[in-house]
């Protein structure tokens, strides 16, 4: 056994270099970054409900597509997983019909503003030293939640705030040790949002929040 011990002692010490070298990318990948994000978003329909003078009446919203954009910074550790506070607005289109005055009726948009602080796992799905996949989830503060509507009167808009979740799912990839592109799907939903009329406009409108986005990325590692 004894002309075997060469041979073990040198596959030892190349398994121990290999480790130590992963080991060592791994810490280089940590540290802060931000990201750059833009986006097609859209949103199954959703009932608004209004409510003001007279009994509550509902009519259903047909939304369509429209477009996001935002920023997050964050910080990555050295074991996957990743913290970021997040920025974005998006916003899509609108045609309501079926309210009876005084609730307002017509196209517009059904957007926001928002925060969130995500928290994001990548993992390896492609076994490619250059690309990562990952999930995450985040809590959502939407900031205002805005729906408008162009009726022969004027614009009439109703706006909110509330709070939700998303999720989402991507991959990253590395353009060198700084850049990297980031290409992902998201989710949010927020529920019962209260949105109060501006401006003189009537009433007030509830409403479910529930868009999702296809959205690309760039992004620099500090």
């Amino acid at each position: 056994m004894s002309h075997r011990r060469p041979a073990v002692r040198l596959h030892g010490a190349l398994f121990a270099t290999t480790l130590a070298a992963a080991a060592g990318a791994q810490a280089a990948e940590s540290g802060a970054y931000a990201t750059a994000l833009f986006g097609l978003a859209n949103q199954s329909d959703q009932t608004l409900t209004f409510s003001g003078s007279g009994a509550a009446q509902s009519a259903e919203a047909a939304l369509d597509g429209g477009g996001l954009a935002g920023a997050a910074i964050g910080w990555q550790f050295d074991n996957g997983w990743r913290i970021e506070g997040e920025f974005a607005y998006q916003s899509v289109d609108s045609e309501v019909t079926g309210f009876r005055s005084p609730a307002p009726a017509g196209d517009g948009n059904y957007a926001s503003t928002s925060v969130a602080l995500n928290a994001i796992y990548a993992f390896d799905l492609f076994g490619s030293p250059s690309t990562t996949t990952y999930i995450g989830a985040g809590i959502v503060r939407l900031t205002e939640v805005d729906v408008d509507f162009d009726t022969t009167a004027g614009e009439r808009s109703y706006s909110g705030s509330g709070s939700g979740f998303q999720v989402l799912f991507g991959a990253r990839y590395d353009l060198g040790e700084r850049w990297f592109l980031d290409a992902g799907l998201r989710w949010l939903r927020a529920s019962s949002l209260e949105l109060d009329g501006e401006d003189g406009a009537p009433g007030r409108i509830e409403a479910d929040y529930e868009p999702w986005a296809a959205t690309v990325g760039i992004g620099w590692r500090f």
